[in-house]
């Protein structure tokens, strides 16, 4: 499996996220190499203010990797098929400081493949550090696996101090899972982000999906987005301003 791939825009003056910044998050479903994907996503960037992006199941094409907009971007692959990867992307307006990656250490489905997560570092308009985590959560296995996989995936950012979003696809189609995370989160001092039409979001027996957790920030607004036309899951927008 390939490590993680990134994609550096031309040189930018500004090396820090905007005070008020936008964050989309969003399962494409391995749908964002086609046109309609790119009009579409054009046409967000037009409407929305959006400086840091959140990506699972993305497919980018080995030789020709880009996206539309200026975005920098790590992409942590879970999937390899010839020419394409397949995982979880960060990306924002600005370079990144550092990013890493992890892979889920138990596999799932017919094909035994692990889920990845990737964490970024971006610098604040206030100067201080901002931790983005991104994962696609483990499914298709027993509970306690998935407590088990959470739980790797937070240890990771246990230590970090300051400001941090924490989002995704978290697979929390139950009580079960659902609770864990939130003790999860709740130990590292994160707020779940109350989202306006709630309806829209991906849920599975009325437990949601996908999620924007966050810390050290001012939340402006938060919405679902209805992107059904190109994925399964719609998109999650979120705006933020430095504290």
């Amino acid at each position: 499996m390939p490590g993680i791939i990134r994609h550096i825009c031309e040189p930018h003056e500004e090396n820090r996220l905007p005070e008020d910044f936008g964050l989309l998050c969003w399962n494409v479903q391995k749908k964002n190499l086609g046109y309609r994907f790119n009009r579409f996503f054009s046409e967000l960037l037009e409407h929305y203010k959006i400086d840091i992006l959140a990506f699972q199941e993305v497919k980018l094409n080995l030789s020709s990797a880009s996206l539309p907009g200026k975005f920098h971007f790590s992409c942590a692959p879970n999937i390899r098929f010839l020419n394409h990867v397949y995982g979880v992307l960060n990306g924002s307006c600005i370079p990144e400081n550092n990013s890493f990656s992890i892979l889920s250490s138990h596999r799932e489905g017919m094909i035994q493949t692990r889920k990845s997560a990737i964490f970024s570092t971006y610098t604040l308009y206030s100067g201080e550090p901002l931790l983005l985590l991104n994962l696609h959560a483990i499914n298709f296995r027993a509970d306690n696996i998935y407590h088990k996989e959470i739980e790797l995936i937070f240890d990771a950012i246990r230590h970090h101090q300051g400001a941090m979003i924490v989002t995704g696809d978290f697979n929390s189609w139950n009580k079960q899972r659902m609770e864990y995370l939130m003790k999860l989160s709740e130990a590292l001092d994160l707020k779940n982000s109350e989202i306006e039409h709630s309806h829209l979001i991906k849920s599975f027996m009325n437990h949601k999906l996908d999620h924007i957790f966050y810390r050290g920030l001012q939340l402006i607004e938060s919405r679902a987005v209805d992107v059904q036309h190109l994925s399964d899951h719609n998109a999650l927008y979120a705006r933020f301003r430095s504290v």
